[in-house]
């Protein structure tokens, strides 16, 4: 009486139900316009990202001293899964990577707790350790190229520097402004040290001239009983004129042994934007600003500053507007599509426009529903929500369709007035709606608890799936019930005919369909022979899909994707200069430029201390290129085919040691660095060089890896000067004094700063002339107390290698060789490795690691199979109460396993593998399958209740059931094949999800109209 009660209610009020529609639909409309916007969810764990600068160190010895105490400190900090380092000379960045569920800002905090603990025994040299958080907001939204035929890249730097930079900064949505591509405008004052040494100057003759002549003094108060008044001296330099006049001794001034001009410092990086050699602007995002808004908004903001500096040119380099918004409309197409065929599949077994009108109706109600709580509780818009978006219009006309099927079944075949057939027809579906409904969010709920990275990238889609579901069942009944009491009634003749005429056709194909499987129901319950048989087939293909087709599947954590972005990653010899790689971008960017389907081009040579958001992170001998064509749907090429072009072309260019060419998105997390990476430890780097040579030989030879590289190689050729203390100090020198005379040398120094308004004043720079060979720096004049004396007076020279980069990772020097697939699943991959790699014998003392996507897809498949069989337990213990039944829920579980067969064949089909999305597919199937069996089996107890005998009723149940329970199957089928076929930017890799919900279904559901009914009917038949 209850239920009914509920349905009265409801349509004694429709005005009650319609104004709260209205509402939904009104919130849903603001609330699709408001909502944010990107490609994937913020995967990545908390991750803090430590820059360690000390000038004049070699990377051996930050290494030594700074890296790895801080990296023994970090792994005392709560809660950190990883610490790991790269450093180079002068800078070190350390990583600090904790879980999930650690807050991003209280990582921060403890990080720079743990480096005030330590900070006494570090160097004191070492400037203040810079601290930054890494997360999604990290890589730039946007990337603007400044370039100018007029203005030197230096100027463009100052001014986005100091303007730009600043008016960025104030925009909606940024957070942080990096301006990137050497080029630092700073005063430098080039010493002649030819000048110098004829007019026997040391060279701290100059730099004490310059830092304390230089320079304003605050000398003190003036007081009265009136009045107080500042003294100052004024003695900085504000013209390049006043600087060459600063008196260096009583008769020689600066410019007597100097240049001074406006230069930049020695480049440790470059940058090109769209080919053209330019100064970057790229902009980051705060972590929770939209990402198209904060686009828009700088977007905004350039075009306002364009017109204020009409001498600098900029240009969109690397943006994720484009794809983001594309994807987004493509989503939305896909959803229109899946909307339309699951419409007609609807439409070919109910064969009625009024039916199908109320179906129709209900489906903008439920979206817009979903979407205005969606906005309210604050998600967001992105490949994987939309994605749940699409995945719940399958689960919506489950609800819906069944309830209305049920109201036509009492209004048409039963002969019900409108009125009691949308009660009695309502009230009889109910239950079953509702345990369907519950028992697919019991199987769903797991997700959001499981933690790690399948809880953090499926957690949007599993939300979205819940809003819906509930959404969706309130509105089967509610709007279904009062909708049919209005067009259900509709009685216009050209419907009528035209009804007649599809259901003619319609009642055909549904009368066949019953009739088979009451056919074979009935020959397996009358011939115990052939009801063996069945079973006998069923584990047969139970376990052939199982044992032989699975692995022929293969395994990957998750799928490729064609977003349209080519990644290029080169490394070249180390002892090369900047401008042979320069020479070397300029020669790649044509390469890439031969396509016509090319947009923009992204390219950058070294790094610069501090900044994360760009740059290849080492030194000079890595060019960085990240490259975006047209999106797939405007091309005949594949992101794979213009990456293997590309890999032919640029093997043809000199001076490259590796080439990595793989598509964006790759790895499905940042903190991978390669689909395969096999990481070597040691505490010695030689035998980390033989046990690299020997995996990257393994790795070459491994079939599906299309490009490899490896973290460093000892092939960086240093000089290393052997001082003869003895003889040194004969001449009354140290060898920390001839070291310090030597960097001035090759390094130059800042010794003062050159005032500018409102803004940080230029650094004035010594620098020297001429130093462009070991056999000129050999032949210098050092300064001692006993006069100038040529350096090769009392040093040796010798020859060593170093790692062009020293890597550390769990307290120990690691060398990784890594490598980047296609679409080959990373299983088969590792199977090939470990083939390639059998003979392979590692130096003693180095331990192996497998990493990249094999470590990852362990760890989540271990949660994702954790968390399917806590579904299925759930849904068991929630099906008892429902049914109060045991064996009632032990029936409808059985329906479960069988979705496995036909998950497995359609991957094989599409040549899709086991992979996150089809794991969560599988998760989704645990909750779609049994409301199949749940409609079957209660209908069957429905009719026992009334006095049929087990037979009987499963049989009317068949009768009854087969068209709501294939009708819905191959609806939501319908609707999920955008899903599956990747009908959208960044669908692919969410493909698998929809793929096995298909298979899952189509042949779950075949087998469950077989088996259930043979299973309940042994389990309820009368004893003798």
């Amino acid at each position: 009486m209850e239920n009914s009660s509920f349905i009265e209610k409801v349509l004694k009020r429709p005005a009650f139900i319609y104004s709260f529609l209205t509402l939904a639909v009104f919130l849903g409309i603001i609330g699709y316009g408001q909502i944010d916007r990107k490609l994937f969810p913020d995967s990545n764990p908390p991750e803090i990202a430590v820059v360690m600068i000390q000038p004049g160190a070699s990377a051996k010895d930050i290494a030594s001293n700074i890296a790895v105490p801080s990296e023994k400190e970090f792994y005392s900090i709560d809660k950190v899964t990883r610490v790991y380092s790269n450093t180079i000379d002068e800078v070190s960045v350390i990583r600090v990577a904790f879980d999930y569920d650690k807050d991003l800002s209280e990582a921060a905090n403890d990080v720079a707790n743990s480096i005030n603990k330590i900070k006494s025994s570090l160097p004191s040299d070492l400037l203040e350790p810079q601290i930054h958080k890494i997360s999604s907001a990290t890589p730039p939204v946007i990337v603007f190229g400044a370039s100018s035929d007029k203005l030197s890249l230096q100027d463009i730097k100052e001014i986005a520097e100091n303007e730009i930079k600043n008016s960025l900064l104030t925009v909606d949505g940024v957070a942080n402004v990096d301006i990137f591509g050497g080029y630092k405008k700073e005063v430098k004052v080039e010493i002649d040290k030819k000048l110098l040494d004829r007019y026997n100057l040391p060279i701290n003759a100059v730099i004490n001239a310059l830092k304390k002549n230089n320079k304003d003094y605050a000398i003190g108060f003036i007081e009265s009983k009136n009045s107080s008044f500042l003294v100052k001296n004024i003695g900085k330099r504000d013209s390049i004129k006043e600087l060459l006049n600063l008196p260096i001794t009583a008769q020689i001034k600066l410019k007597d042994v100097a240049e001074v001009k406006f230069e930049h410092y020695k480049n440790s990086a470059l940058y090109y934007g769209n080919g053209k050699k330019a100064i970057a602007i790229s902009v980051q995002r705060g972590i929770s600003a939209d990402v198209v808004k904060t686009i828009e908004n700088a977007e905004a903001k350039i075009a306002e500053l364009s017109q204020k500096y009409p001498a600098i040119s900029f240009e969109t380099t690397d943006t994720q507007k484009e794809i983001i918004e594309q994807s987004i409309s493509n989503m939305f197409e896909s959803l229109r599509d899946a909307i339309i065929m699951s419409t007609l599949v609807v439409f070919f077994f109910l064969a009625s426009f009024r039916q199908v009108l109320v179906v129709t109706l209900t489906i903008p109600l439920v979206y817009a529903t979903t979407i205005a709580i969606m906005w309210g509780i604050g998600m967001e818009f992105s490949v994987v929500g939309l994605t749940a978006i699409i995945l719940a219009l399958g689960l919506l006309l489950d609800d819906t369709v069944v309830v209305m099927e049920n109201i036509e079944r009492h209004y048409r075949e039963e002969h019900d007035n409108i009125w009691d057939a949308v009660v009695h027809g309502t009230k009889e579906i109910m239950f079953a709606d509702f345990s369907g409904t519950i028992t697919t969010m019991i199987a769903l709920s797991p997700m959001l608890f499981v933690g790690g990275y399948p809880q953090t990238i499926f957690q949007p889609l599993v939300g979205t799936l819940l809003i819906a579901l509930a959404a969706s069942y309130v509105i089967s009944i509610t709007a279904v019930p009062l909708l049919s009491m209005k067009i259900l009634t509709m009685e216009y003749g050209w419907i009528m005919k035209s009804e007649e005429f599809f259901h003619k056709i319609s009642a055909a194909v549904n009368n066949a369909l019953r009739d088979f499987f009451l056919g074979v129901v009935t020959k397996a319950l009358e011939k115990k022979r052939v009801a063996i048989t069945y079973f006998v087939l069923l584990i047969a293909l139970f376990v052939i899909s199982v044992k032989g087709v699975m692995p022929i599947v293969g395994q990957e954590l998750m799928p490729a994707m064609d977003t349209g972005t080519v990644k290029i990653n080169i490394t070249t010899d180390p002892n090369l200069p900047i401008s042979k790689s320069e020479e070397l971008l300029q020669q790649v960017n044509e390469i890439i430029y031969k396509s016509e389907h090319i947009q923009r081009v992204s390219a950058s040579v070294g790094s610069e201390a501090g900044i994360l958001s760009i740059g290849s992170g080492s030194g000079i001998d890595h060019i960085a290129i990240t490259a975006n064509y047209v999106n797939r749907f405007e091309r005949k090429e594949t992101i794979w085919e213009i990456e293997q072009q590309l890999r032919e072309d640029l093997a043809t260019l000199p001076n490259i040691k590796y080439m990595l060419v793989f598509d964006s998105g790759a790895s499905a997390l940042s903190s991978i660095r390669g689909n395969i990476d096999i990481m070597l430890s040691s505490d010695d780097f030689d035998k980390l060089q033989v046990a690299g040579n020997s995996v990257e030989k393994a790795i070459y030879n491994t079939q599906g890896i299309v490009s490899l590289a490896r973290s460093w190689d000892k092939d960086k050729k240093v000089y290393t000067y052997n001082i003869d203390e003895k003889l040194a100090s004969q001449y009354g020198v140290s060898s920390a004094e001839i070291s310090t005379n030597l960097q001035l040398l090759l390094r130059g120094a800042k010794v003062s700063y050159f005032p500018l308004q409102n803004a940080q004043d230029f650094s004035v720079r010594i620098w020297f002339k001429d130093f462009d060979s070991i056999e000129s720096l050999n032949s210098v004049l050092i300064d001692t107390p006993k006069g100038k004396v040529p350096l090769k007076t009392f040093v040796t020279l010798s020859e060593v290698y170093e790692p062009n980069v020293i890597t550390r990772e769990n307290l120990q020097y690691t060398l990784d060789v890594y490598g980047f697939r296609e679409k080959a699943a990373i299983s088969h991959i590792m199977a090939n490795y470990d083939e390639a790699s059998k003979d392979m014998v590692l130096p003693e003392g180095v331990e192996l690691t497998r990493l990249g996507d094999e470590a990852q897809f362990k760890s989540s498949a271990g949660k994702m199979v954790k968390a399917i069989g806590f579904a299925v337990v759930l849904i068991f213990f929630t099906l008892i109460p429902m049914f109060n039944s045991v064996k009632i829920s032990l029936l409808v579980i059985i329906s479960i396993p069988l979705t496995i067969i036909g998950a497995s064949w359609i991957m094989l089909i599409l040549n899709y593998h086991t992979s996150m999305p089809a794991m969560m597919g599988f998760m989704l199937l645990s909750g779609v399958i049994v409301n199949n069996a749940i409609l079957l089996i209660h209908f069957a107890i429905q009719r026992m209740e009334k006095g049929l005998t087990a037979v009987e009723a499963m049989k009317e149940s068949i009768t009854i059931r087969t068209r709501p329970v294939l009708m819905t199957a191959l609806a939501v089928s319908a609707g999920m094949i955008p899903v599956a076929l990747g009908w959208a930017i960044g669908l692919e890799r969410l493909a698998p999800l929809g793929a096995v919900a298909i298979g899952g279904l189509i042949v779950g559901t075949f087998l469950t109209l077989v088996f259930i009914p043979l299973v309940f009917v042994w389990s309820y038949r009368e004893k003798a």
